[in-house]
């Protein structure tokens, strides 16, 4: 009897020490509730503005969870898996397997979003090896279009590196610009720009999708990106609607601009707008990044000017062409709008001749001043380009004198004759300027001046072509064949 008294007060004390620790459980979870309660009151703006910010940027999100999935849950064996992927890549390209290649394409730039080689390598594999499978020339070009489109999208994940920047440049000028197929793609660059409004057709219901207007896609996302300072035009004719060609606004390259506004006004070009320039943007954009680890500075450094060459030299190019399709081919004539549409576009573009060789010379002359060495590399094109400003303006005056005898009937009537002997002193000096620039780079009897002298040659045709016509009897039938030969490379 006296163990069992004695067991009491122990159990007792036992069951007040277990009701204390219960009731100091309840009040801790108490507490951590009404914290957890404040934290969530507190933290439920920053979460609602976060949530907008999934809800308006999906894409963003999306790409970003695309991203950090794979990272988490495959570790380590992320290389492995995309080894395998390389390989089966290769294989696919080589089986001709288009959809699955480029779906792998997509995976692997997920897997190693931060190595650039791999942006860099898939790019070029699309724009030149997977190009050159497709016989249709507009197959061609969308998969230039896919390779420019992959290197933006590494740009996202690896911004302002330098070498992503240089083949981005590389590709709108060696690739859109330069390459074989070269004058087509230009055209066709040219082209999708003026026709933006397609696109934005088809976004509001109004146009069947097919595959130019996949094209156009890219073209519309590449063009109006921020580094090129670009924004769609609208509906010349009021009606509304934007992608009517662009406008851009860049006070130093408008330096020269002789329409009587300001530099830092916008530039119109509803006709489209050359390559190049979007080379010379990325191409000063990669000086500003730093330097490549593929290429010298000093090459670098100088494809900004031969940029603004070559833009210059597409221009004319492509108007020397418009005018042999308008006035030298009577029986393809085009309609009245066209006409005048066409007439509207060639004056754009000796315009821009004129405002970009200025910008071109000071470019070529502040490389020359870092690099005084590449003296003997860039003399022939600084000459060339002194002689495409000259050769715009012979050729601007010929293509006005053309248009009035076309107006006119193509009757050589006294202004149009007028017009014509303006052209006459102006081509001559055009023939003095690229005699010197082919002189610079071949003298005689070198066997590769042939291949320059074609464009004198040219020349001399257009003063011949001119003094027939201002010979030419009322009512004679002008012969137009001097137009044809090509006065600049295309």
């Amino acid at each position: 009897m006296a163990a069992s008294s004695s067991t009491q007060p122990a159990a007792r004390a036992g069951i007040t020490l277990g009701r204390s620790r219960a009731r100091r459980d309840q009040l801790l979870a108490c507490a951590a509730g009404v914290v957890l309660l404040g934290v969530t009151i507190l933290m439920q703006q920053p979460m609602q503005a976060m949530r907008a910010g999934i809800v308006t940027e999906p894409k963003k999100s999306l790409r970003g969870l695309a991203i950090q999935f794979p990272r988490l849950t495959l570790g380590g064996f992320r290389g492995l898996i995309a080894t395998v992927l390389w390989i089966q890549a290769e294989n696919d390209k080589n089986d001709h397997k288009w959809v699955e290649l480029e779906t792998k394409y997509e995976i692997i730039g997920t897997l190693q979003p931060y190595f650039v080689s791999v942006y860099i390598y898939h790019s070029w594999n699309e724009a030149y090896n997977l190009s050159a499978q497709w016989h249709s020339i507009d197959s061609k070009y969308k998969w230039v279009l896919d390779g420019l489109a992959y290197l933006y999208q590494g740009e996202e994940f690896n911004p302002n590196n330098p070498d992503l920047l240089l083949e981005l440049g590389h590709l709108y000028f060696l690739k859109l610009g330069g390459s074989f197929e070269r004058v087509f793609y230009r055209a066709h660059w040219r082209n999708d720009i003026a026709r933006l409004h397609e696109l934005n057709d088809k976004l509001a219901g109004k146009a069947k999708e097919d595959h130019r207007t996949l094209a156009l896609a890219h073209v519309r996302d590449f063009v109006l990106r921020p580094q090129f300072h670009s924004k769609e035009m609208s509906n010349p004719s009021g009606k509304g609607g934007d992608g009517w060609g662009i406008q851009i606004t860049d006070k130093e390259l408008f330096r020269y601009r002789a329409d009587g506004k300001r530099a830092d006004e916008p530039m119109t070009f509803q006709y489209g707008l050359s390559p190049y320039y979007f080379a010379y943007i990325e191409y000063k954009r990669c000086l500003a990044a730093g330097n490549p680890t593929t290429t010298g500075i000093n090459v670098i450094d100088a494809w900004p000017a031969m940029s603004l060459r070559l833009w210059c030299r597409d221009d004319l190019c492509y108007c020397q062409q418009t005018a042999v399709d308008l006035f030298a081919n009577p029986a393809e004539s085009p309609s009245p709008e066209e006409f005048n549409n066409k007439i509207l576009e060639v004056r754009d573009c000796y315009r821009n001749v004129q405002m970009i060789v200025p910008r071109a010379l000071e470019e070529f002359d502040q490389h020359l001043g870092r690099f005084p060495y590449n003296e003997s590399i860039h003399r022939k094109h600084i000459n060339e380009t002194i002689a495409m400003k000259s050769i715009g303006q012979a050729e601007s005056q010929l293509f006005e004198a053309l248009v009035r005898w076309q107006l006119d009937g193509r009757k050589l009537t006294p202004e149009a004759t007028r017009k014509f002997a303006d052209a006459l002193p102006l081509f001559e000096e055009a023939l003095r300027m690229t005699t010197k620039w082919v002189d610079a780079m071949y003298m005689p009897p070198d066997p590769n001046r042939a291949d320059y002298e074609k464009y004198m040659n040219a020349l001399k045709s257009r003063i011949t072509g001119i003094q027939n016509i201002l010979k030419a009897q009322p009512g004679e039938a002008l012969d137009m064949s001097f137009l044809t030969p090509e006065a600049v490379e295309k």
